[in-house]
């Protein structure tokens, strides 16, 4: 959670998102150094959640900071979070595989699987360090001029920040349903991916909220849970694509290996050990768990959220969202400027499948 000042939400609202965005690039900043220390399990993690935080905030309050980052720069800090998914991606499908190997055994193809997946992260790490890493320390430096001069206490005062965080709560909250209500089945990919990103953007407004005993952090307490429900349900989407990519591919190899056997003539001699042989039947045991796995994580979804759990949270969104909007200014003037010391995020992870 980021630890906030206390008047943050009765200030005007450009001069607030200003500063809780200069603490959200603060936070990318560090993990991008931490990035080069290739025992730092957490620093893509916390590379990626530092730009998605700095994105939400950038287009939730859209109307009140203006062109003080632009479109065009907002595009590119888009560009570099997806140019991460791979890492992300292959990382957290390596984990979940390994722990399945008490499930799966021995079986052909198991092994082939993992050095597949382990090359791509490690291809997927090397990129981010070469290209990602170089293009935000170039950016970071034109954002944070524009947030700097967004903080400075200049211009008219304008809404306050709680007014203008009411209206992005209520804008989430509404998606967040609408995505919700369309994820009917496992198989509703699109609804599904949807309402987690909903979830997240609601999430990260609220976080903004959420000091000690605020009714903010509750509700982000219960995001937190619905968003590492719809988390697990996506990553087991793209591994079930995934590994249904690798069976075909073993299918292909294998027959290419055989085919190249049959037209060696040349005598068999012992050599060096090869690398693990191509085959289908671990990945299909593991797609099998996938499969399982989802319809248990999706069943927990309907139950938990669709059932009811949903209207309720939404009529306690709803509530914050309409104290927020009548909140009152400050009864007197606070400095304006960003504080003197970066905005701390505190959060956990934990590895999803």
């Amino acid at each position: 959670m980021i630890k906030l000042p206390p008047d943050l939400v009765s200030r005007p609202a450009a001069n607030a998102a200003a500063v809780v965005g200069l603490a959200h690039l603060d936070e990318a900043r560090a993990a991008a150094t931490r990035l080069d220390d290739p025992e730092d399990a957490e620093a893509l993690h916390d590379f990626r959640v530092a730009l998605r935080r700095l994105r939400t905030l950038l287009r939730a309050f859209r109307p009140e900071l203006g062109d003080a980052v632009p479109k065009r720069l907002q595009r590119r800090l888009r560009d570099l979070t997806r140019a991460t998914t791979a890492a992300r991606d292959a990382e957290v499908q390596l984990t979940w595989v390994r722990a399945q190997r008490g499930e799966v055994g021995r079986r052909p193809g198991l092994s082939w699987f993992v050095t597949r997946l382990a090359d791509r992260r490690d291809r997927a790490y090397a990129a981010v360090r070469e290209h990602v890493v170089p293009a935000f320390r170039q950016l970071e430096r034109r954002v944070r001029r524009g947030l700097n001069h967004a903080a400075a206490p200049a211009g008219p005062a304008g809404p306050l920040f709680a007014a203008a965080a009411a209206r992005g709560i209520r804008d989430q909250a509404t998606a967040l349903e609408q995505e919700l209500a369309a994820a009917r089945a496992p198989r509703d990919v699109d609804a599904i991916h949807g309402a987690r990103i909903a979830a997240k953007r609601l999430r990260y407004l609220l976080e903004s909220l959420a000091g000690d005993g605020a009714p903010a952090a509750a509700l982000v307490d219960r995001l937190k849970a619905l968003q590492d429900l719809l988390g697990e349900l996506h990553d087991l989407q793209v591994l079930s694509e995934e590994l249904g990519d690798a069976v075909a591919d073993a299918a292909a190899e294998r027959a290419r290996r055989l085919h190249a056997l049959a037209l060696d003539t040349r005598p068999r001699t012992r050599g060096r050990p090869r690398r693990a042989a191509p085959a289908s039947a671990g990945p299909l045991a593991l797609a099998r768990l996938a499969a399982r796995e989802r319809e248990r994580r999706f069943a927990e979804l309907e139950h938990d959220w669709r059932a009811g759990g949903l209207a309720a949270f939404l009529r306690d969104v709803t509530t914050l969202a309409d104290a927020l909007a009548t909140a009152p200014p400050a009864p007197s003037p606070a400095p304006l400027g960003p504080p003197t010391r970066p905005l701390r995020i505190r959060y956990t992870h934990r590895a999803h499948p």
